[in-house]
């Protein structure tokens, strides 16, 4: 008896290509999920909160930034990737 080594080879490829998808769709679980922090004693600063909606802050752009800024502070597991970004200096 032969066994399909092509069909295996398919399978493990589409399982091994939605590993990115899945770590996508864990992430913004967790960010949901996991309360936001208001201060880093690592960085030794406060967080950025979600920002206040006005009008006026979306058509000068500042609200954007501040989204912006609102989801690099609020990453899940964020001293974990500062960490190793630290360590590949």
């Amino acid at each position: 008896m032969r066994t399909n080594n092509k069909g295996n080879f398919t399978i493990i490829q589409n399982i091994v290509g939605m590993f990115p998808l899945l770590f996508i769709l864990a992430m913004f679980i967790l960010h949901l999920a996991l309360p936001d922090k208001t201060f880093s004693k690592e960085e030794r600063r406060y967080l950025a909160q979600w920002p206040v909606f006005h009008i006026e802050k979306i058509l000068d752009g500042s609200y954007g930034a501040k989204v912006e800024a609102y989801f690099s502070d609020q990453f899940p597991f964020r001293n974990f990737w500062v960490h190793i970004q630290e360590e590949s200096k």
